[in-house]
């Protein structure tokens, strides 16, 4: 390690100006108007502030990966006193690159290693849950790459490539004003308008007159609510119309429930409709027992509709096929809303 590390990562160099005298305090030391005696750092505009420019340190841990963790760390310290406060500020910051606490937990052969979550946390996980981009290993001490690593724009990437397919589970963007919507099971095509921007009004507060924003609602045909502008958020809150629609600034103007065909052609993924099956019909009905007594869930098949129904029926008398050891017709009395398939 560089013997001026400290300084690369916990001072950067004093801004200056485009122009470089305006900034630079020789200017105004050199002129006539200066007092008779003057600082040291008198007329300087832009002076050295503390940084935490940590690349030059994850570069040199990154250098010593499959080296013995004491040999990389004795070479730190060499570097490195801990008795100042500015050092010691740097050795702080190896928790952020390199988990250092580390256990195996099994057998040598199938075991596995954890680490610790972070310094101030006293939960151990798997690599892969780890934010650390390298590790010590527990049995070896050598230093290792994390391969299970993911740095956070990569995760923050992933939550939102997540986000995104949740999102054309429910919602398909044909244009900007034009969308297509599921609610409750049923497609909608939705034509957006743009809501009205806040406005200034004055008002009259105990006789002191004071601006206010007023933004003008309109009526949402989907959320079936007023709705007003909204500021765009990075996390959409749930129900807004950034969540509903990506953008704070539009609203459902009208709706319209798709046909069979437009679904199959734009190939919108319907999920499975739940119904309920008629009562009194004759059922043939398949089914198991669950610890020796019947469980009353089971598979039938309609005679009259040729359909199959999977649910809690209410039959008599109450006994299943396998209790009785026989097959036989049972009316239904009684059958709760469940999928047919």
């Amino acid at each position: 390690m560089r013997e001026d590390m400290f300084k690369v990562i916990v001072e950067r160099p004093r801004c200056t100006h485009s122009n470089i005298y305006k900034g630079d305090g020789r200017k105004f030391r050199n002129s006539e108007d200066r007092p008779a005696r003057i600082g040291m750092k008198d007329g300087y505009g832009h002076r050295k502030y503390l940084n935490e420019n940590l690349a030059p340190l994850k570069r040199f841990l990154e250098q010593q990966v499959n080296r013995p963790w004491d040999k990389v760390y004795s070479e730190i310290r060499t570097v490195i006193d801990a008795r100042s406060t500015v050092k010691q500020h740097i050795l702080l910051h190896l928790d952020n690159f390199v988990a250092i606490e580390t256990r195996w937990e099994g057998s040598k052969k199938d075991g596995r290693v954890l680490v610790r979550y972070t310094s101030w946390s006293g939960r151990y996980v798997e690599l892969a849950e780890s934010l650390s981009a390298m590790y010590v290993h527990p049995l070896t001490g050598i230093l290792l790459h994390n391969r299970f690593h993911a740095s956070f724009k990569a995760r923050r990437k992933n939550r939102r490539r997540a986000h995104e397919q949740e999102k054309s589970k429910i919602r398909r963007i044909i244009s900007d004003h034009v969308q297509l919507h599921l609610v409750s099971q049923v497609w909608y095509e939705v034509t957006l308008g743009a809501l009205p921007p806040a406005r200034v009004v004055l008002q009259d507060v105990d006789g002191v007159s004071r601006r206010s924003n007023v933004c003008d609602q309109r009526w949402d045909v989907l959320r079936k609510a007023w709705v007003a502008h909204e500021r765009n958020a990075r996390a959409a809150p749930a129900g807004s119309s950034q969540d509903y629609y990506g953008c704070g600034s539009l609203y459902a103007v009208k709706k319209r429930q798709l046909s069979s065909r437009e679904i199959r052609d734009l190939r919108l993924d319907v999920p499975q409709q739940k119904q309920k099956a008629p009562k009194g019909l004759l059922f043939y009905v398949t089914t198991i027992c669950k610890d020796g007594g019947c469980s009353f869930l089971y598979r039938a098949t309609c005679l009259s509709q040729k359909s199959t129904y999977e649910g809690k029926f209410d039959f008599s008398p109450r006994r299943c096929l396998h209790c009785a050891g026989e097959s036989a017709k049972y009316r239904v009395l009684h059958i709760d809303e469940i999928p047919m398939s």
